[in-house]
C-alpha cells in the first residue's frame, strides 16, 4: 500500500509495509513527518484477493479501512492532497460494486478551519484504477472553530445498503482526501472503502476491447 501526501508545493510518496498480517489482512500503523511541516498518524487494515481458475481471473475483492490524522505545523493555511492506494493485481476486465464512508474531526488550539479545496473538488473521493467511484463531502464544505477544541464534521457514505455498481474494478483501489487546513490545526478521519470485482460478460468484454482498439478490424478485398 502507498500513501502520497501533497502539501502545498511539496510532495512525498511513502510505500507502507504492513506491521503484521493476520488472515490475509495487512495491518498498517505508524507515523510520518516532513521537515516540521506536518505530522501524520495512520492505522489501517487492508486486503486484496484475486480468484483464478485455469489461469483466468474469475473475481476479486479488496478493502482498506482505518483512521489517520494530519497536523499542519506551519504558520499558514495549507491545501493537502492525500491518496491511499492499494494494488489489486486485477488484469482482466471486471465490473465493480463498492461501498465507502468517511467521518472526521477538526481539532484546533484556537480559531481554525477544515474546508474543501475549491470548485470541482471533494474532501473525500474513492477510485479504482484511476477512475472515480464516488465523492463525499463535495465542495463547498467547511468546518470552523473560533476557539480551542474539537468539532465533528459528521459522516457520509455511499453503497449502503446497496453497493454502488461501477463499470470497472481496476488494478488499484484508492481514497483521496483534498482539503484546506489552517495553521496548527489537526484533521482526523475514519474511513472505509471496499469493493468486489466480477468478470465482464463475454460480449461486453469484446466491446471493452474494441473501445480500447485491441480488436482487429477486417479489411474488405
Amino acid at each position: 500500500m502507498s500513501l502520497t501526501i501533497n502539501a502545498g508545493s511539496a510532495s512525498a510518496l511513502h510505500d507502507l509495509a504492513p506491521n503484521s498480517v493476520s488472515g490475509g489482512t495487512g495491518i498498517y500503523n505508524g507515523n510520518l513527518s516532513d521537515a516540521g511541516d506536518w505530522n501524520v498518524f495512520y492505522n489501517f487494515n487492508a486486503s486484496s484477493t484475486v480468484n483464478s481458475t485455469g489461469g483466468v481471473q474469475t473475481g476479486a475483492s479488496a478493502f482498506q479501512n482505518g483512521s489517520f490524522s494530519i497536523t499542519n505545523l506551519t504558520a499558514g493555511e495549507i491545501t493537502y492532497l492525500i491518496t491511499l492506494t492499494l494494488p489489486t493485481e486485477v488484469t482482466a476486465p471486471m465490473l465493480g460494486s463498492f461501498t465507502g464512508s468517511v467521518s472526521g474531526t477538526l481539532i484546533t488550539s484556537g480559531p481554525g478551519l477544515l474546508a474543501t479545496a475549491g470548485p470541482g473538488t471533494s474532501l473525500w473521493t474513492a477510485q479504482t484504477g484511476g477512475t472515480t467511484v464516488a465523492p463525499l463531502f463535495e465542495n463547498p464544505f467547511i468546518a470552523q472553530r473560533s476557539t480551542q477544541g474539537a468539532t465533528s464534521i459528521g459522516s457520509r457514505s455511499f453503497g449502503n445498503p446497496d453497493p454502488l455498481a461501477t463499470s470497472t474494478f481496476g488494478n488499484t483501489i484508492g481514497i483521496t482526501f483534498n482539503f484546506r487546513l489552517s495553521a496548527g490545526a489537526t484533521a482526523s478521519f475514519t474511513t472505509n472503502l471496499s469493493g468486489v470485482g466480477t468478470p465482464v460478460p463475454a460480449p461486453a468484454a469484446l466491446a471493452v476491447l474494441a473501445c480500447a482498439g485491441l480488436v482487429p478490424s477486417r479489411r474488405r478485398r
